[in-house]
């Protein structure tokens, strides 16, 4: 009886680990919360989303930044808009009024033809907050 009841408990244990797992890889970190009130202004989208996600050290702040992409305040603009990306000059970061053509929005979206999808920390962006870059891009990307 003690056997049976020994065997049981690990059944269900095993049940439960195998209802747990999907080939033991670990499922990335849940997306952060799109921030609340951003607008499709340069202004908010520095504010919520260039600064605290992406003008980071090792990432896209400071002289060293990243392909040469620095996205910390007073520079994003002129380091995105009508630039040729420094990894393919076919290329360009930010095409005011077509954010499809726009390498990033294919950054954050994933669909880029080179790189990884960004934020690199696998914190990416929910679809909300690319939206709201997105229609900064559609209306013409303006620096404000």
């Amino acid at each position: 009886m003690r056997f049976a009841r020994c065997a049981s408990a690990s059944v269900a244990l095993l049940l439960a680990l195998a209802a747990c797992g999907g080939g033991g890889e670990d499922a990335p970190p849940p997306a952060p919360p799109p921030p609340t009130g951003i607008q499709p202004t340069l202004t908010s989208i520095q504010n919520n989303v260039f600064t605290p996600s992406c003008a980071k050290t090792l990432c896209h702040a400071g002289p060293g930044a990243q392909a040469g992409l620095r996205l910390d305040p007073g520079f994003s603009w002129g380091l995105l808009v009508n630039v040729k990306s420094s990894q393919d000059m076919t290329l360009t970061r930010v095409i005011p009024g077509n954010p499809d053509s726009s390498l990033l929005i294919q950054k954050l979206e994933g669909t880029a033809p080179i790189g990884e999808r960004m934020p690199a920390d696998m914190l990416y962006l929910q679809q909300a907050t690319v939206d709201v870059i997105r229609q900064w891009i559609q209306d013409g990307a303006q620096n404000n």
